[in-house]
């Protein structure tokens, strides 16, 4: 952000922030002077330091209006990306107020407030400077917030010294403390600490070493339907509503878009949620190739070449349209004509069609490139003149281009697949077809996921893939215009992803127009008459347009695996993959790929250490964890890797003890105390996810037969009387579920495993 002084050049401006740590009594808080034009991620890094923080966990900012910002990722919300966020953007103001969170277990919450906006003096902007504050801070990450920072100092100031523990080993010595405000408060003692001293020079000198950064340039514009001028995008999940405020989708009440939003009003991340989607591990050529298929792509290429020939600027008619002279020049000079070379290859043939146009709005050729290039960002508008856009890519630079093809086109997938037929004039007068809509799935986004989880080469059939979707739809002519309504929309959705290189069609027709007005005027009275879809054939996504999905679901928190991806994964991802891989191949492969590039020993914690925890996530990464330690201790040839586990079987975490206990079980090593348990508690552990989608999930698991022959049904029954000694705590509902599952095909296993259940109900 800038600050205008008359006719003079823009001059660098600052803010003058005072932040202040909510629900301290006497107060603490900073005012601090920042750069307008940092990131909201740059001024994380600073109120880090201002109060004295650790950086050791998640944050986020709000601002009044409901917009969230923080790290992609980060959150299992709708965010802005906090380093893509300006400061004086959102906080353009005197005024204007925003919070920040820090360390969502102990809720941190911090109030920025605009005290002053103003130009830079000399010598400021290089770095942060504190300007004055009150209070000092101690060490306080979790301690438990500002309930137990208060309890610190109420300690501290009572003159409280707590007594520790004297310990001794290998010639070093050092005390410990019973629990960690302990230690801080030991520590406090030690050095002397005054928390009614604050110096805002020290902190200053602090601030200095804190490297600042600034935005890229000025705000880029929005693209087509998303905010209009002035507005700030919303992130997806997220809509404003006509207070002016940001609020999430509502996910119960209909996964369609409805009239009285804005366009993007569904919130994807409640889709993926409601369908539970764990993608498969899927193979994608190399970021080369993908590119190389990118260059093929005609209209994308167009409207990068577009973006680049209006370079610094092309001057625009007052309705926003090139002027003809240059529109004509463009179609040659760009080559926008290989988007139909068939239609206007001929340089002869072109130049006579295109003399006889006279607006840019008729050039044929230019039509499609323009519309791509202004939604992509390759070309922006402004002042009357078309300029290349911050988001247009170097076509020589192959990330570059890949990413920005693959934004687009996730783009265009949501926004085409997610946007249920508008239900305005004649559709909108009939209450019945609204109330189906409300409670249809989005079918077409679904059929995109199902098409992603195809092996490769195969197709999707079209027609049997909305049909199966529509099943909970009552028969009759409104579930036939459903059905119209989803046929075009599945044609839109199929037709612009081909345009993008993206998916194939085989044997289809198109809908005529809109499919479901022949079906209202043939029956306009009670929807009756007869009405026949036209064929929907076949469908798949190739390479590069499951490359775009991924970036769809991996920007949307789900893991998406790509084979042989993992190398450099910690072992919580690793884990969390495996159960999506198709092959068992490919699976020890990546296992193997994964255990090369560290040491056994190295690879044996990180895999022990990721199986904490006690819900369903976590007992799916374990399921996991046995194929893993199995290839750690054949390739340890020392015995370490044992080593590791028996420390860790005994080791009382929760999830890492058993699953190393059973590990060590599997082996052939004996156990003592709780540990002696852990196989046990792992059948518990490897039924949660599966008790929770339902019974008829859970049996279809146990019923699933393995290389040996053995079914996790048969581990079950083996140890069915003693699953409730592993003290899993959620050994009563898994063992409840899994004697419903078990009760058609084993009555009398049924009946011990009710039992079992009611022994770890009055264990616990």
């Amino acid at each position: 952000m800038t600050v205008q002084r008359g006719s003079a050049e823009p001059v660098p401006s600052v803010h003058q922030l005072k932040v202040g740590l909510e629900g301290t009594r006497p107060p603490v808080w900073r005012r601090l002077v920042v750069p307008s034009d940092v990131t909201l991620g740059s001024l994380h890094d600073v109120i880090q330091v201002a109060f004295g923080w650790d950086d050791m966990h998640l944050h986020a900012f709000e601002d009044r209006l409901g917009g969230r910002y923080a790290p992609p990722g980060d959150l299992d919300l709708p965010v802005f990306d906090e380093e893509e966020a300006v400061l004086g953007e959102v906080l353009p103001g005197v005024g204007d107020r925003m919070e920040y969170a820090y360390d969502f277990g102990d809720d941190w919450l911090h109030r920025i407030t605009v005290e002053a906006v103003r130009p830079a003096r000399d010598g400021e902007g290089e770095y942060a400077v504190c300007a004055g504050g009150r209070r000092a801070m101690p060490d306080a990450e979790d301690i438990g917030g500002v309930w137990g920072l208060a309890d610190l100092l109420e300690r501290y100031a009572d003159g409280e010294r707590p007594s520790g523990t004297v310990v001794r080993d290998g010639g070093q010595e050092w005390v410990e403390y019973d629990g960690l405000r302990d230690e801080v408060l030991a520590g406090l003692h030690e050095h002397g600490f005054d928390p009614a001293a604050f110096d805002p020079a020290e902190l200053t000198t602090a601030l200095a070493q804190v490297p600042l950064r600034r935005a890229a340039g000025t705000r880029k514009k929005r693209r087509k339907g998303r905010g209009g001028r002035g507005e700030r995008q919303v992130p997806p999940g997220m809509y404003r509503c006509e207070c002016g405020e940001l609020h999430p989708v509502p996910g119960g009440a209909g996964l369609f878009v409805q009239d009285d939003g804005p366009a993007e009003e569904l919130s994807l991340s409640d889709v993926l949620g409601a369908v539970d989607l764990r993608p498969p591990a899927v193979r994608l050529p190399g970021e080369a190739e993908l590119a190389r298929s990118v260059r093929e792509v005609p209209a994308f290429m167009a409207a990068v070449r577009l973006g680049r020939w209006c370079g610094g600027g092309r001057e625009l008619t007052p309705k926003g349209l090139l002027r003809p002279k240059l529109a004509r020049q463009a179609v040659d000079e760009a080559e926008l004509w290989r988007v139909d070379p068939g239609e206007w290859g001929d340089a002869g043939e072109r130049a006579a069609r295109l003399a006889k146009v006279r607006s840019a709005g008729d050039m044929e050729p230019l039509e499609l490139p323009w519309e791509w290039a202004l939604n992509c960002g390759f070309v922006e508008v402004e002042g009357g003149r078309a300029r290349a856009g911050d988001e247009l890519p170097d076509e020589g630079d192959d990330a570059a281009l890949l990413a920005a093809w693959q934004g687009a086109m996730a783009g265009a997938a949501v926004e085409l697949s997610l946007s249920f037929p508008s239900l305005d004039g004649l559709l909108g007068g009939l209450p019945p077809l609204r109330e189906l809509t409300d409670e249809a799935p989005p079918l077409v986004f679904l059929m995109l996921l199902a098409a992603y989880g195809l092996p490769d080469g195969e197709w999707l059939d079209v027609a049997d893939y909305l049909a199966g979707g529509m099943e909970g739809l009552p028969e009759g002519p409104a579930r036939r215009l459903v059905w119209a309504l989803l046929a075009d929309q599945y044609d839109d959705t199929a037709g612009a992803l081909e345009l993008f290189g993206a998916a194939e069609r085989e044997s289809h027709e198109a809908p005529v127009g809109d499919a479901a007005i022949p079906l209202l005027l043939d029956g306009l009275g009670g929807l009756g008459g007869e009405y026949e879809t036209p064929p929907l054939g076949r469908f798949r996504l190739t390479a590069l347009g499951r490359s775009g999905v991924r970036t769809l679901l991996v920007a949307a928190g789900v893991p998406a695996p790509v084979v042989g991806s993992l190398d450099g994964a910690d072992a919580r991802e690793l884990l969390a993959a495996l159960g999506s891989y198709r092959s068992e191949a490919d699976a020890e492969a990546e296992v193997a790929g994964w255990l090369a590039a560290r040491s056994v020993v190295d690879a044996a914690v990180q895999v022990v250490d990721a199986c904490d925890g006690t819900e369903p996530p976590d007992a799916l990464r374990r399921l996991q964890a046995p194929r893993v330690l199995a290839a750690v201790l054949q390739a340890d040839r020392g015995g370490r890797a044992e080593g590791v586990l028996r420390k860790a079987a005994v080791s009382k975490v929760t999830g890492c003890s058993h699953a190393a206990a059973s590990m060590l079980r599997r082996i052939g090593e004996s156990a003592e105390g709780e540990e002696a348990w852990g196989l046990e508690w792992m059948l518990v552990d490897g039924a949660l996810p599966f008790a929770r989608r339902g019974e008829e999930d859970l049996r279809t698991r146990l019923l699933e037969g393995t290389e040996d022959g053995r079914r996790p049904l048969d581990q079950v029954a083996e140890r069915a009387d003693d699953l409730w000694r592993a003290g899993h705590p959620h050994a009563g509902e898994v063992l409840g579920a899994l004697a419903d599952a078990v009760k058609p095909v084993d009555k009398a296993l049924a009946k011990r495993l009710r039992k079992a259940a009611f022994k770890a109900g009055s264990a616990q």
